[in-house]
């Protein structure tokens, strides 16, 4: 299908996506807004018929140069491209990075390449010197491996990890990003289950950036399999099966 190992994530995440919708011939499951930083359940008759899904973005200007780039995986690497072929930023050889977008994140008007990854789990540098450390000792899985949030981006004249989050309590994955409430703010989305789970259905977290680090606005008590953002031609909303 495709004509070398590099596949563009545009394929890899709005293919199922297509498929999934295809099959099941309509937006059947359940709508979400988020309202006061609250997950709200909407009623599908106040969903407008004309709507559109909302992929992720896999290219945009990230160095400001009004030029797009692209993210690209190779197996579990990831390379920010020209979107030509000519490899820009290659993520590191030990970090299997499962999801990627682009979007401002961090809320300081320059987007940023927003990679799930896992990798060996490293605990907090102070947990050398505290009286009680190890507080994050088990937000990993049996294989020491943890799920990390990172924002790639562009400093001081190259791409450069300007974040990257303490290993997650719990795992997250279906990353999505859009200003969920109309506030001018991009928010986060993901599916959020449990290390070691077999469980494939997750809860719906929404992160919102703070100062330096991404905060918990609100999580489900139900779980799902399937994570969307919609365009309703009023409204940015959560479709969940």
């Amino acid at each position: 299908m495709f004509s070398s190992s590099k596949v563009n994530l545009s394929w890899l995440v709005l293919l199922p996506l297509v498929f999934f919708f295809i099959l099941n011939g309509s937006l059947s499951g359940r709508y979400w807004q988020l309202n006061s930083g609250k997950l709200i359940p909407l009623k599908k008759s106040l969903i407008s018929s004309s709507i559109e899904l909302i992929p992720p973005a896999f290219s945009g200007d990230l160095d400001g140069d009004s030029l797009s780039e692209c993210l690209v995986f190779e197996g579990q690497t990831l390379q920010i491209t020209n979107c030509n072929g000519h490899v820009l930023w290659q993520s590191p050889h030990d970090w299997n990075v499962s999801e990627a977008l682009i979007a401002d994140m961090n809320h300081d008007g320059i987007k940023e390449a927003v990679l799930l990854v896992w990798r060996a789990f490293r605990p907090w540098p102070t947990d050398q010197f505290m009286l009680h450390g190890g507080r994050i000792q088990n937000h990993q899985n049996i294989e020491g491996q943890s799920c990390q949030l990172i924002l790639i981006g562009w400093q001081k004249g190259a791409y450069r990890e300007i974040w990257a989050g303490s290993a997650l309590a719990n795992p997250i994955s279906n990353i999505r990003a859009a200003d969920l409430d109309g506030e001018g703010l991009i928010e986060l989305v993901a599916l959020e289950n449990d290390y070691d789970s077999n469980n494939k259905r997750g809860q719906i977290t929404v992160w919102r950036w703070v100062g330096f680090v991404f905060s918990l606005l609100n999580r489900s008590e139900s779980r799902w399999e399937r994570l969307a953002i919609i365009w309703d031609g009023a409204q940015y909303c959560l479709f969940t099966q």
